[in-house]
């Protein structure tokens, strides 16, 4: 019988197909591995860059550089003079102009730099220029760092931060004996440069509401497309002694195009693990997962340049300003601006940094930041804003991302906190209403207004919504991206979910092709109960096969099991062909990737499993892991006293846990640390396997040598207790 089946399917262009995957790809959720996301984010935006063309005409160009630094300048207003046409350098600090007859006269500018203007001679072609800062008085100051001889001795400079560096300790934060402030956070996202002539093509000229999205970047002046918001406001408390950091969020708000997912969090996923919060006070800067010297930092006077440039006025505050640059360039070290306050607190009243060019950073095009302290009545300074724009880029060429992310601290205070709020469990803590204030609340908390284009995000997306063929690219992309299919909507989220689809269809020697339908509920079923499994049939062996779980977490889900920290006790049972190198993955073994080998592996086995597993982690890193397993495996052979011995082993620390253990005969051990060191080496082996032996009896032993004497006398627990603590 044949079937026909009619599917009308609209048509969309490769420009929307272009700007949707630009935006969905980057969402991101909890079913897959960050790396591997990331892993596909570079490798998908790079082939959908191939639909790009890049062009450009003029008949000038050259590059804008710092006059002190010698680093090119970016977002440099470059224009005939009177007549407000012309260009913005790019990231290279390069630019491209048109001649037009009769206008010979550029000028270069931007807001903490002095204008210059440029006469053009008829046979102009190639003009670069360097800029000073606005504050440097280029009659009395001429610095050169890439020419001259820099020295750190008899340095003013250099004398100068030595104090600033020496008195960073008594500044800091942590040196209180408590503190806690309110902290807000607006995250925004946005398609970056989009061009006056981009929004003449393409998605921008078939559909005109994209252009009325269309907003100018506060901080580059490029015409940037927004496309996400996330609003944070928490609260951070701290205590010396015993030391102890509690956030608080209380309330998160956010629209976008994460919207389109159930459970998307798209700002939250990728750049909480990228752009981490920085503190210049401390002497490395986590940022980009990587480390940085901060300016100020122990090691700085080796590591960057310093020049003193100026006394200047900053909030009605005399302050000394210096610049400083790595001592190479290529080093992970940022380039910027310092103005400390001049008395004898060396405080920093403004700090400005940015990543130098070469220093080579993957996929991140431009990075700035700028931080203003102030000094509260108590004498303590305290960060108060703290502004990130980073400029994204995959392949050079083509329509980039651009990220801001500012950052309001206020309400200091730095008297006692009640000790009960460092016993809530975590470092970070939810609020079970944080994603339900009101408008109300967020008017109070906001400090920072929502533009008018960000305000709109909302009736921007539901725009979106209506194009035809628009829910075809989000249901490739879900299942692309987050390897499950949703079952749910909007109004209505997932309670199950189909998946892993990469698990679909797979091949081995023993079931030839292989078809398996996977599925998982998820915490919308239920917040503490889980069930999953899948069903499988090969095509050579025609047998089926099958796996199902049920598991209980003690900690209340969002969605699903294995969110950290995991705590869950589960059972789970299957029957299926495995391979000898089969124990030895960390993710599943029909997952595509994994099932095209180089080799030929014939050897395969069916198998019974029946597996009762304990995981716990805590929020301090900690985790323990405990399986019992019975396995139907012909090749599996166990014979020996072995765990006999390690009953009476750990039998004997449980009555006397101090007492010395003699390493082969010769290194003697306390038992309770010979203990730790054995169960930890036997889980090793055991997880590793290949030596035919069975470590897992020398790992139930153990464990029975020690709860035995519970079993017959439970106040012995007291006993070992102390035992433990007479040391």
């Amino acid at each position: 019988m044949k079937v026909k089946a009619d599917i009308n399917i609209p048509l969309i262009s490769l420009d929307y197909i272009y700007f949707l995957f630009n935006c969905i790809l980057l969402t991101l959720r909890p079913h897959t591995d960050l790396n591997m996301k990331q892993q596909y984010i570079a490798l998908i935006l790079f082939l959908l860059s191939l639909f790009v063309a890049h062009s450009a005409s003029a008949q000038i160009k050259g590059v804008v550089t710092d006059s002190l630094t010698n680093e090119p300048l970016m977002y440099i207003t470059v224009q005939y003079e009177g007549k407000g046409v012309g260009a913005i350098t790019n990231a290279e600090g390069e630019y491209t102009v048109e001649t037009r007859k009769g206008w010979n006269e550029l000028s270069f500018s931007a807001i903490g730099y002095v204008t210059k203007k440029v006469t053009l001679k008829p046979t102009t072609k190639v003009l670069n220029v360097k800029l000073a800062p606005a504050d440097v008085m280029l009659s009395e100051v001429v610095v050169k760092p890439q020419k001259e001889k820099y020295s750190r001795k008899n340095n003013p400079a250099v004398d100068f931060m030595r104090k600033v560096i020496e008195n960073k300790k008594e500044l800091k934060l942590e040196a209180n004996d408590f503190y806690q402030y309110q902290k807000y956070e607006k995250m925004k996202m946005s398609m970056n440069d989009v061009t006056p002539e981009k929004m003449e093509k393409g998605i921008y000229k078939k559909f005109s509401f994209f252009k009325d999205q269309v907003e100018v970047s506060p901080k580059t002046n490029k015409m940037i497309l927004p496309i996400s918001i996330k609003e944070t406001s928490s609260k951070t408390i701290y205590r010396k002694s015993p030391k102890s950091e509690k956030t608080i969020i209380e309330g998160v708000n956010s629209s976008g195009i994460e919207e389109f997912f159930n459970t998307g969090d798209m700002l939250g996923t990728i750049l909480t693990d990228v752009f981490s919060d920085v503190n210049i006070y401390d002497d490395d800067i986590r940022l980009l997962q990587r480390r940085f010297v901060s300016p100020i930092g122990r090691g700085a006077i080796s590591f960057y340049k310093y020049y003193l440039m100026d006394t200047v006025m900053v909030d009605r505050q005399e302050c000394v300003h210096l610049t400083f640059v790595p001592q190479n360039s290529q080093d992970f070290g940022f380039t910027g601006h310092l103005y400390v306050v001049k008395d004898s607190t060396y405080a920093v009243k403004k700090c400005t940094m940015n990543l130098p060019k070469k220093t080579g950073v993957n996929f991140v095009d431009n990075l700035d930041i700028v931080q203003q302290f102030e000094q509260m009545p108590d004498g303590n300074w305290v960060l108060t804003d703290d502004d990130m724009t980073v400029e994204l880029q995959f392949v050079k060429g083509i329509q980039g991302l651009e990220v801001q992310r500012t950052t309001k601290y206020s309400n200091y205070n730095f008297e006692d906190i009640e000790p009960r709020l460092f016993r809530l469990k975590g470092n970070v803590i939810k609020e079970a209403n944080m994603l339900n204030k009101s408008d109300e609340y967020w008017a109070s908390v906001r400090q920072v207004p929502l533009t008018k284009k960000e305000s709109n995000m909302d009736v921007f997306m539901n725009r979106i919504e209506q194009i035809p063929g628009f829910k075809y690219v989000i249901f490739g992309a879900k299942a692309l991206i987050e390897n499950f299919v949703e079952t749910g909507t909007k109004k209505h989220p997932s309670k199950f979910d189909f998946g892993p689809i990469n698990t679909t269809i797979t091949s081995n020697y023993v079931n030839g092709t292989r078809f398996r339908l996977s599925g998982m509920t998820t915490g919308n079923l239920d917040p503490h109960w889980s069930f999953s499994g899948y069903a499988a049939y090969g095509t050579r062996d025609k047998k089926w096969f099958y796996k199902g779980q049920a598991a209980y977490s003690f900690n209340k889900r969002e969605y699903v099991l294995w969110e950290f920290p995991k705590h869950y006790l589960a059972f789970d049972y299957s029957y299926d062909v495995m391979s000898p190198m089969d124990k030895y993955l960390s993710t599943d073994k029909d997952n595509m990737f994994v099932g095209w080998k180089w080799t030929k592996v014939d050897q395969m086995s069916y198998m019974r499993d029946a597996t009762l597993t304990y995981e716990l982690e805590t929020n301090t890193g900690f985790s323990i892991k405990a399986m019992a397993r019975h396995r139907n495996d012909p090749r599996y052979v166990s014979i020996g006293a072995s765990g006999a011995v390690s009953a009476v082993v750990f039998a004997s620390i449980f009555f006397n846990p101090w007492s010395k253990i003699y390493f082969f005969g010769i290194l003697p051990i306390p038992g309770i640390l010979f203990g730790a060191l054995y169960v930890g080496y036997e889980q090793y082996l055991s997880r590793r396997g290949g030596d035919n032996v069975n470590h897992n009896a020398h790992l139930w032993g153990a464990l029975y040598g020690f709860v035995f004497p519970l079993l017959l006398e439970p106040s012995l627990w007291h006993a070992f207790i102390r035992n433990l603590t007479q040391f």
